[in-house]
């Protein structure tokens, strides 16, 4: 994994990303202007502002494209009870050459949804990702429940639409991005008790439209834990280009505060080589800081200036100076946040006690 840069702040809470021009497109989710933001692919500055002037911005959560549209997922549900979500298409040669821009509009709703009782994240109807395969949308559900991830189909035209229930894999996760190339389709997200980024690829599929849509059944995946550190709130994932066997992907996170913990709003490269499956990303902290689980005592590997320990509110629980080790035994069984201060640099990890 590459840092590439900190967002503006104007993309604090980006959310949707896809790479068309040599430029990154991205967008805010729910609240924010119904606009999509250029972004320079190495410095992270935004370069353009295109308003969407029949839109509103209830809660976009990603964005696709295929050679004549750019499609954008106002399709965010964390309290399950949506009957207003919908897909934004806009025409590519529109986005080209204006600063404002009208859509077409794709309602749907899901066909085997009965109960729209409010559950604010404790529902198994929201959703931040989507891709574009042939003539159908393809939805990737963020179960907060089960952290599985469903699959619905629709058709990618204008109109309105029970979206067909087509796979369902057991993610063990939050699905908040998706995006597809070259026959795979790369998934991110996060874990849900301590926000902590996978990717995942789905690959050897043979799918065709609108008949034969179950993306798990017929494929292969592989999900990468921990691809970043805690607290780094993934929300987007875009394909940018082929390098020998390397797929060159593009990742944003949003800005998070937890307790002393803050990431802000970011833009990351990774490389995942299609042969072996593996990549170059990189979580461990600049010093090795083990065993992970714990028991008792945690170890730095050298005398550091500060340990702290928090739990999942923040609060400090424990605290060691000029030292390379502190002796947690006192500590409930659950998951903390290490925060090690040397010099002038800081690292942290999730850990867990067990």
């Amino acid at each position: 994994m590459s840092d590439i840069a900190d967002l503006p702040t104007t993309l604090n809470e980006t959310s949707g990303l896809i790479y068309y021009n040599n430029q990154l497109i991205t967008h805010n989710d729910s609240g924010n202007a119904a606009a999509l933001y250029e972004v320079n692919p190495e410095t992270g500055a935004i370069t353009r502002t295109i308003n969407v002037t029949n839109a509103i911005n209830s809660d976009w959560e990603d964005i696709a494209q295929d050679d004549n549209y750019i499609y954008i997922g106002d399709i965010g549900n964390n309290n399950g009870n949506r009957t207003d979500l919908k897909i934004y298409r806009i025409l590519k040669t529109a986005f080209d050459s204006n600063t404002e821009v009208t859509a077409d509009v794709i309602y749907y709703s899901y066909e085997d949804q009965i109960d729209f009782t409010t559950s604010p994240n404790n529902n198994d109807w929201d959703a931040e990702g989507f891709v574009v395969f042939e003539s159908q949308i393809l939805i990737f559900t963020k179960n907060w429940v089960n952290h599985e991830t469903k699959v619905y189909a629709f058709p990618k035209v204008p109109g309105t639409y029970s979206a067909s229930l087509v796979s369902t894999y057991a993610i063990n996760g939050l699905v908040t991005g998706a995006d597809m190339a070259n026959s795979k389709i790369y998934l991110t997200g996060y874990t849900s008790n301590s926000i902590t980024p996978f990717l995942a690829v789905v690959y050897g599929m043979t799918l065709t439209a609108p008949d034969n849509l179950d993306v798990f059944e017929q494929s292969n995946v592989h999900k990468f834990e921990g691809i970043l550190p805690f607290a780094h709130q993934v929300e987007s994932i875009c394909f940018v280009e082929n390098i020998g066997t390397d797929d060159k992907l593009y990742i944003s996170h949003e800005r998070l505060a937890i307790g002393p913990v803050l990431v802000e709003a970011g833009l990351k490269s990774v490389l995942v080589d299609t042969l072996t499956l593996s990549t170059n990303t990189q979580t461990d902290l600049a010093v090795k800081v083990y065993p992970n689980p714990f028991s008792t005592t945690i170890y730095i590997g050298k005398t550091v200036d500060r340990i702290t320990i928090y739990n999942l509110l923040g609060q400090a629980v424990l605290y060691a100076t000029h030292t390379n080790q502190i002796d947690t035994s006192h500590l409930e069984m659950g998951s903390y946040v290490i925060r090690v201060h040397n010099g002038n640099e800081h690292w942290q990890r999730q850990l867990i006690k067990h």
